[in-house]
């Protein structure tokens, strides 16, 4: 809206943003192309010495066909050349090429000064660079630098393509903006095998082949501290993968690698709804060692031609999975399985009732805790979760009787309702025998054997779970246990009764 022939403030602004953009990218483009001539002519020089990126990964395939990584190393033929540290060395061999005259890049030193003075450069903070009234240039030349090295590794060191530079450098522009910035959460699939490269689990989510430079860039991350072992990080072909994830209000853009560097419980609960559902549908033995963040239109930094990622490695897996499991081929899982996974996995996310969000929890707790002891109490807190109400007396019992009720409904011979109802009963002695048991007699022995006396009734505590969780997802009117009691119980409590009277 304009007052008069006066335009008004917002289109005032909004020009001048324009203005300065088309500075901004007229600039970076001079100082790319500076670069990329001074990188060219130095190669080409005799006397130059052309090094390696000696970190860069290097996947090969197992046996098992599951991918593991190593550091290319300097001497490696494989190893990516480091082009643009012949005219601006990185890290240490910067003080050891010191007696190297510094190339002169004046469009560098223009483009950082337009930066420090107009407002499109403000989230890039290069006050903090200012010393003695002087801009650093250091911010700005990563930027140039890594835009120059992704070209060369990508298009190789002959002329420069306009459009294939644009493609380089604008995603780097749209970065150094802060405000909001869009993601894809990327959940790789550990130790588990597919028989597709693609299939579509709702609009905004869908498993994948992981692209290969995608591997590549995964694997460069830490997986110090996390508790993961590193070929079982490394041992994923397909990942979960959610669209339409943001990080919001960036007005630094410095704090955009501390914020996606980690987890939020929302991309977990993300996260382990699809894994809920891939278990209940299919019982497979999965999870998953890293989640990753990757950025969509935009970037803050490169490394040769690999694809900017944020994330972090935690254990969210079996811990048998660390017993040599990617050197084996693991379960796979066809497409018809994940036709069933599709419909569990759209009723759980569709799902207001929180109970499930906790159920599902327990679920893949009772399945990657350390110690069985602690997985059968996952599972029957999952159980109560779904089948218990606010009155404690005979909780076991009601818990029998309404799970053989949902098998009753559910009508699947690998779920009798008699056999359902006994399991209940014997998963709860065995929790009673824990909550209330005495404890082992601790042994001095090196060599003593890991406790595996409770294994057993930790696959029986997430069977049941897993079965209760399925049978409620396609029936949700029975999420309410008072339901069960009014439609089903009648048969279940004479079949429950059997059970009890035979054993």
């Amino acid at each position: 809206m304009t007052t008069g022939d006066q335009p008004s403030e917002g289109l005032e602004e909004a020009k001048r943003w324009r203005e300065e953009l088309r500075a901004y990218v007229s600039l970076f483009e001079e100082a790319f192309d500076e670069l990329h001539r001074a990188v060219t002519e130095q190669i080409g020089k005799s006397t130059v010495r052309l090094r390696s990126h000696y970190d860069y990964p290097i996947m090969s395939s197992l046996d098992s066909g599951f991918p593991t990584f190593r550091e290319a190393g300097a001497l490696d033929p494989d190893s990516p050349k480091d082009y643009v540290g012949t005219v601006s060395p990185r890290g240490l061999l910067a003080l050891f090429d010191g007696a190297q005259p510094k190339i002169a890049l004046p469009k560098i030193t223009e483009l950082a000064s337009f930066l420090h003075t107009h407002v499109i450069g403000t989230a890039l903070d290069l006050e903090k660079w200012v010393y003695k009234g002087k801009v650093s240039e250091l911010p700005v030349e990563t930027l140039v630098r890594d835009a120059v090295e992704r070209y060369i590794h990508l298009h190789g060191l002959g002329p420069i393509d306009s459009k294939l530079r644009f493609r380089v450098i604008w995603p780097l522009i749209s970065g150094s903006f802060g405000g909001t910035l869009q993601l894809r959460l990327v959940v790789p699939i550990a130790v588990t095998h597919f028989e597709f490269d693609y299939f579509r689990l709702s609009e905004r989510s869908y498993i994948a082949r992981i692209p290969k430079r995608l591997q590549l860039a995964r694997a460069r991350m830490s997986t110090r501290g996390s508790g993961a072992e590193e070929m079982v990080v490394g041992a994923a072909t397909h990942a979960f993968i959610s669209k339409d994830w943001s990080v919001n209000d960036i007005d630094k853009i410095e704090e955009v690698g501390s914020a996606l560097n980690q987890i939020s419980s929302n991309a977990v609960d993300e996260a382990d709804s699809f894994f809920g559902a891939l278990r209940i549908a299919t019982g497979v033995n999965t999870g998953y060692a890293q989640t990753l963040w990757v950025p969509q239109g935009w970037a803050l930094q490169y490394f040769c031609d690999l694809p900017p990622v944020y994330g972090t490695t935690l254990r969210r897996y079996p811990s048998a999975f660390d017993n040599w499991a990617w050197r084996y081929a693991g379960d796979t899982i066809t497409r018809e399985q994940l036709i069933d996974v599709r419909r569990i996995y759209g009723a759980v996310v569709g799902s207001q009732q929180e109970r499930i969000r906790l159920a599902i929890r327990r679920l893949n707790g009772c399945l990657t805790r350390d110690d069985a002891a602690d997985s059968i109490l996952d599972g029957t807190i999952g159980l109560e979760l779904l089948l218990g109400d606010d009155d404690n007396q005979s909780l076991s019992y009601k818990l029998r009787l309404r799970a053989a009720a949902l098998a009753v409904l559910q009508e699947d011979p690998l779920y009798p309702p008699a056999e359902i109802a006994s399991k209940v009963k014997q998963l709860y002695k065995a929790r009673s025998a824990i909550v209330h048991g005495l404890r082992k007699k601790a042994s001095h022995k090196a060599t003593e054997p890991s406790d595996k006396s409770n294994e057993a009734e930790r696959m029986l505590a997430a069977d049941l779970l897993r079965f209760v969780l399925k049978v409620l997802l396609d029936h949700p009117q029975y999420l309410e246990p008072s339901k069960i009691d009014e439609g089903l119980l009648l048969r279940a409590d004479q079949i429950a009764k059997q059970s009890v009277d035979g054993g």
